[in-house]
């Protein structure tokens, strides 16, 4: 199931932990580091990720904001033994590199483990910089989350995931199968309850529903819950 609601508020409206798994992947807010306007609603233009009805342009420090802001209500509604994989990417302005874990550590959710995900491959096209092919995905908690490590494939047992993404279709930025997949066997049982809070077409809620958990999903977008429904 998809809401069409801030990710703000569905979160605010779930009780204190009532949530086994919560995995996403927020808007980078790419534009707004850099201090460009949007340059449109516009599909993958080349190699900028424009969404329906976000312009992914925040002001930096309110950026940082909703994000701690964000990461503390997941912190809220996960159970004790429950499990937040929260996918960002370092970001390049001004010759510098800033990280997610700049608002991770100013939130209440404790850092279990960083995952790095290879994607082995980048829309970069600079030359001044080697080529930035890795997001992180954090692993974060509230107590000890429960883990069932031998659930997942040999090759995802470290903490390098090499995972092509998938490929944009129906969203700029959807969310890679794989990864969705691997952070549900290794945290959840069937019939746990699995949010993800950027919904955006449902690959998260898809595969939770397809390994027997319950899924919860948020979305801003109206578009892409249509695009969800037309598919389920």
């Amino acid at each position: 199931m998809i809401t069409q609601i801030d990710c703000l508020l569905g979160l605010q409206s779930l009780e204190e932990s009532s949530i086994d798994c919560i995995i996403t992947s927020p808007p980078y807010n790419k534009q707004g580091l850099s201090g460009k306007k949007a340059i449109g609603n516009q599909i993958w233009s080349k190699f900028n990720i424009d969404y329906s009805r976000y312009d992914d342009n925040m002001p930096e420090e309110l950026y940082h904001q909703w994000m701690i802001e964000f990461l503390n209500e997941c912190h809220r509604v996960i159970k004790p033994n429950g499990s937040i994989f929260f996918n960002h990417k370092p970001r390049r302005h001004k010759n510098r590199t800033f990280l997610p874990t700049d608002f991770v550590s100013s939130s209440q959710a404790n850092l279990y483990q960083l995952i790095v995900w290879n994607r082995k491959t980048s829309p970069n096209i600079r030359k001044d910089i080697l080529v930035p092919s890795t997001e992180h995905i954090y692993w974060l908690c509230k107590d000890k989350p429960k883990t069932f490590r031998d659930r997942l494939p040999r090759e995802f047992i470290s903490e390098v995931w090499v995972i092509p993404p998938d490929k944009q279709k129906q969203h700029p930025a959807p969310f890679t199968k794989q990864v969705v997949t691997n952070c549900i066997l290794l945290s959840t049982d069937e019939g746990d309850t699995v949010l993800d809070p950027f919904a955006g077409i449902g690959t998260t809620v898809n595969i939770a529903k397809s390994l027997n958990r319950n899924a919860i999903g948020f979305e801003i977008d109206p578009k892409y819950i249509s695009i969800y429904d037309s598919q389920n």
